[in-house]
């Protein structure tokens, strides 16, 4: 018996990865990333759309 389809597999892609991410992204430090975290687990799909708009990627150094 499921949840119509639904497994621990599709729930740890949905719950998990975005979490994963934040965690290890270079797009925020320190508190902000602990921030970020939290509005992951409380919200997840919200919490990581808004990260990744809010947040700017890291840039590359170039070395002349």
């Amino acid at each position: 018996m499921g949840f119509g389809g639904i497994s621990i597999w599709h729930l740890f892609i949905v719950l998990a990865l975005p979490l994963l991410h934040v965690v290890i992204s270079s797009r925020s430090y320190g508190g902000a990333k602990f921030g970020w975290s939290l509005a992951v687990v409380f919200f997840p799909l919200l919490g990581y759309i808004i990260f990744l708009i809010v947040t700017q990627p890291a840039k590359k150094v170039e070395q002349s």
